[in-house]
């Protein structure tokens, strides 16, 4: 039988579908992981009122892993990526919401730390060694905000939040300098403690030393006060692992009030963000059924936790929303979308 033109392209499309649409469906069907079952084992309701933030039909999502402890992320709306820090690799990494992909930002960045955006935009940094915190300008070059107090050189930066006045407070432990790992090994020359620095000052201006290993840093929703925790019992075994409270000042210059909202003996708190009803949400290290994320109301309250698979370092809200938990945690980052949105 001869076929006509018209007949023989179609019958030709029709046996290139049937040879390779068998093909094709088995390949996709032996690649796919079997679904999670929601709700996501992620989620711990303490408090019942955690349920409010809780989201039934939505996964936790490790968006990748490959790192050797990451830190610091920091959410830029703009972009809609997130910077992150591979503390030992001394890299800045870059995870792009709109394609999922992971990608070196910078390399040799003084074990970069803790990161923000500040009131302009610009990357703001907290560098390990040497013991600094950098902001990068917008035409490539850099800024070197402080790295001395009184003559002596800080002791390894952490982490830091900007303020709408475009001041910086950052916290300074000394995790850096203790191990020939995340920084260079030194002995420090200043108390841990906490400060505020902007372009007009040189040198930066102590807001307190009354805690032991200032850690991770976040504002309230309206500003006018801090939170940053405490993670004294990695030098100071005698002393519990806390979230304090500070009142800032208008201008960012001096705190008051002093007031510890967690403490424990047994978790210890790291990085801290707040979410637009005051809860703080925490990084939380203390074994499978605590390592992830702990949310306390403002006073103190354990609301309930977001458990991972790995320690939990860091975290921030992400996304066009900023309903998306984004966590650093040990070698991955995780996501997970919540019933709330970041401050």
């Amino acid at each position: 039988m001869k076929l006509g033109r018209r007949q023989f392209l179609s019958a030709s499309a029709a046996l290139a579908a049937a040879s390779t649409a068998p093909t094709l469906f088995a390949h996709t069907g032996m690649s796919a992981s079997p679904p999670d079952r929601y709700p996501a084992d992620a989620w711990k309701i303490v408090d019942e009122r955690f349920r409010d933030y809780f989201l039934f039909n939505t996964p936790l999502q490790r968006q990748w892993t490959g790192g050797l402890w990451l830190e610091g992320p920091a959410w830029n709306a703009v972009g809609r990526y997130a910077v992150f820090s591979d503390i030992p690799r001394a890299r800045q990494m870059r995870w792009d919401e709109a394609t999922g992909q992971v990608s070196v930002l910078r390399h040799k960045v003084g074990h970069s730390n803790g990161n923000t955006f500040d009131d302009r935009g610009r990357l703001v940094s907290c560098e390990h060694s040497p013991a600094r915190v950098i902001r990068y300008e917008w035409d490539g070059t850099t800024t070197v905000l402080a790295s001395q107090y009184q003559g002596k050189p800080l002791n390894a930066p952490n982490d830091l939040v900007a303020l709408p006045s475009g001041g910086i407070i950052f916290t300074d432990p000394g995790y850096g300098a203790h191990v020939e790992y995340e920084g260079h090994k030194r002995e420090l020359q200043l108390k841990p403690a906490i400060y505020y620095i902007d372009d007009s000052l040189d040198e930066p201006i102590l807001l307190t030393d009354e805690i032991h290993k200032p850690n991770g840093i976040a504002l309230t929703p309206d500003g006018k006060a801090f939170y940053a925790s405490d993670t004294a019992p990695s030098h100071f075994p005698d002393q519990p692992a806390a979230i304090i409270k500070w009142s800032l000042a208008e201008d960012g210059k001096s705190v008051s009030n002093r007031q510890e909202i967690v403490t424990s003996n047994s978790t210890t708190y790291d990085g801290l963000t707040c979410d637009v009803h005051g809860n703080i949400w925490s990084s939380a290290s203390g074994g499978e059924s605590v390592d992830g994320v702990a949310v306390f109301t403002a006073d103190g309250t354990l609301l309930g936790r977001i458990l991972l698979p790995e320690i939990c370092s860091n975290v921030c809200f992400v996304g066009e929303d900023r309903n998306q938990l984004l966590m650093t945690a040990s070698q991955s980052i995780y996501t997970l979308y919540t019933a709330t949105q970041g401050a």
